[in-house]
């Protein structure tokens, strides 16, 4: 009887022993596969084989960023797989840049990437510890002012002089463009100062003219300047300084 189950206990064993065995084998496979990829020899040899390889990188941008500089910002991209690219990395990476405001990654199959760079629109100038940046439409700082690109563009500075958190630059800027339209870019505006909320003063050139204005009555003095600039009353002679602050009228100052 004894001898029955020491056989029957032994043939149990095996089936553990081969288990043992065949995971050891296993572990030893992944051991040495990994080592082959740390050591570059499996990683190129898988890589030469991955599909979609990338042939061709097109890139439209928007002034003022050229098709170098976005470049200049990527990773090495041509010879790497379509698949292994992630688009929302790329466009995350790229929107950290100055200038940029939204990015677009396409995937073309099989061996083509576009990149398509959407760029702010600087609105004004601002001064901030003595340096000179772009601002666009929501007040933000888009890139530090270049010579290059200011005299390209009719920008006005931009100052406050007092409690800045009272005022929306945003809506600030809002009116400018307002003021544009307005008078279909005839005045160029010089200068925008933001004082006592909700007061402001607009400097204009070609005639230089100062404008006073209360951003909350705005859009109904708007209407007065108009009337004052496009077609004044003949009896007054060149005006020095509107201010509109007052509602429902206009005080003029006039060159002596």
């Amino acid at each position: 009887m004894s001898q029955e189950v020491e056989h029957r206990a032994g043939v149990e064993l095996l089936p553990h022993w081969k288990n043992f065995l065949a995971l050891l084998l296993f572990l030893s496979g992944v051991i040495f596969v990994v080592f082959l990829n740390e050591k570059g020899f499996l990683g190129e040899r898988l890589y030469q084989l991955s599909p979609f390889r990338i042939q061709e990188v097109k890139i439209v941008s928007e002034w003022p960023l050229s098709v170098s500089e976005i470049k200049a910002w990527l990773p090495p991209l041509e010879g790497r797989s379509l698949v292994d690219i992630s688009a929302k990395d790329l466009v995350f990476n790229l929107e950290q840049r100055p200038w940029i405001e939204h990015v677009t990654v396409k995937k073309q199959f099989p061996d083509h990437l576009w990149i398509e760079i959407k760029t702010d629109r600087p609105r004004a100038l601002s001064v901030v510890k003595g340096t000179a940046y772009f601002i666009d439409s929501r007040g933000n700082i888009i890139d530090k002012a270049r010579p290059r690109i200011i005299k390209s563009l009719d920008l006005p500075f931009l100052s406050i002089t007092e409690d800045a958190s009272l005022w929306d630059v945003s809506a600030v800027l809002a009116v400018t463009e307002q003021f544009k339209t307005l008078f279909q870019s005839k005045y160029s505006i010089s200068q925008l100062i933001l004082g006592n909320y909700p007061y402001l003063k607009i400097f204009l050139d070609n005639p230089k003219l100062e404008v006073l204005l209360n951003i909350e009555n705005w859009e109904s003095q708007s209407k007065i300047l108009k009337s004052l600039l496009l077609d004044p009353p003949s009896q007054i002679p060149q005006v020095q300084r509107i201010n509109l602050i007052f509602p429902k009228k206009a005080v003029v100052s006039l060159h002596n």
